[in-house]
């Protein structure tokens, strides 16, 4: 994974942790990583195994860009989740939307910042 994606990654991992957990990222145990495919699931209706949670929280944690690369669609669920509308992924409606558009708010936050800066 590209290092300026990464970072957006690692922002969404957080956003997921936090809102799952109400804690900022930390190690995500088997109990803890089966609890959070479950909340997914529930919120978005698409799946996501805890084993590949685990490995994301994990690269995340130790800063490694190319130890993953997540599928857009991957990366849409978890954006899914974040944005807390609670209904099911519709891939009609593009399936990489909602990744997209969570990428896209932080690129303009990163840039409103730098040109105040």
């Amino acid at each position: 994974m590209e290092t300026k994606d990464f970072n957006i990654f690692c922002c969404l991992l957080s956003d997921v942790y936090r809102l799952a957990f109400g804690e900022d990222l930390n190690k995500l145990p088997h109990g803890k990583a089966q609890h959070l495919s479950w909340l997914i699931y529930e919120a978005t209706g698409a799946s996501l195994s805890y084993k590949t949670l685990s490995h994301y929280v994990q690269a995340a944690l130790s800063r490694a860009p190319k130890s993953i690369n997540p599928t857009p669609s991957t990366l849409s669920i978890l954006a899914s989740f974040v944005f807390g509308e609670g209904q099911p992924v519709d891939i009609h409606k593009g399936p990489f939307l909602a990744w997209f558009q969570y990428r896209s708010r932080l690129l303009m936050q990163e840039q409103k910042l730098a040109m105040a800066g």
